[in-house]
């Protein structure tokens, strides 16, 4: 089940323009920013699990919150967002299977490079006290979306791996590896379309209970270079999770989007 967590985090992307370049011609995709911009964003995600232990009716769970991101310095090399959790809302079929903590009045400072890595969580109020589980360590490891090294033309491609391993309640832990290839797929109005995906494995100790997982993600974003800012992203990541004497089949979906000005 941690990989509905995995595909939570797996949200931001913003990327840059070169201004007058040809929609053919090759660009030099980084972030940049300005100083203050302030971007609102609705996320949405659904997971559906076929497994005869688990009730068919509906899915096993949703979430949906709505972010607030402010870039507090967009120049040089490391860009500085503020982000702070508007409101969330959540349900499940199952009890006990509220893995995410309520992160709604929470916010948080993050820093990037230009390649839109994650280098460092620097500050942070109001998030949850999960005992065993560090929000600040899983949001500062939850970097698979990379901007490429060197300038792309549509139909370029380019691979990020992203291990990740973090504590999983009081006693268990999950380590993840995520080989992500992205493709940039058009460049139209000033609209850059970017799709990706990628095999996921898993290893996961819940408390003594062992399991593991193996699936895919794959989905496409959209970044407005004009604005410099990510535009869209839909995804789903499809999991085989084996837990001993039980195996299921678990899909999660997600949608993000950028929300008109008030």
């Amino acid at each position: 089940m941690y990989g509905v967590a995995t595909a939570a985090a797996l949200s931001l992307l913003t990327a840059p323009t070169v201004a007058g370049q040809s929609p053919q011609a090759p660009v030099l995709l980084r972030l940049a920013p300005p100083e203050g911009q302030v971007s609102r964003y609705a996320f949405s995600m659904q997971t559906d699990v076929d497994s005869p232990m688990i009730p068919a009716s509906g899915p096993l769970m949703t979430m949906r919150f709505f972010q607030t991101q402010t870039v507090l310095d967009g120049a040089g090399e490391v860009i500085r967002y503020r982000t702070t959790i508007d409101s969330t809302t959540m349900t499940t079929a199952m009890p006990g299977m509220d893995m995410l903590p309520d992160l709604a009045g929470s916010a948080f400072t993050t820093e990037t490079d230009t390649r839109g890595a994650q280098l460092e969580v620097t500050d942070s109020e109001g998030l949850p006290d999960v005992p065993g589980f560090n929000m600040e360590d899983f949001l500062q490891e939850s970097s698979y979306f990379v901007l490429p090294a060197e300038q792309v033309s549509p139909g370029d491609s380019w691979t990020q791996g992203a291990p990740m391993s973090l504590p999983m309640g009081p006693t268990g832990s999950v380590s993840a590896e995520v080989v992500m290839t992205h493709t940039f797929v058009s460049l139209e109005g000033g609209f850059a379309t970017i799709s990706f995906q990628g095999p996921i494995e898993m290893e996961m100790d819940m408390g003594g209970m062992g399991a593991s997982a193996t699936g895919r993600i794959t989905g496409t974003m959209v970044v407005d270079l004009a604005e410099g800012r990510y535009q869209s992203q839909t995804s789903q990541t499809s999991l085989d999770i084996d837990m001993g004497a039980m195996t299921m089949e678990s899909t999660t979906t997600t949608t993000l989007e950028l929300l008109p000005d008030p």
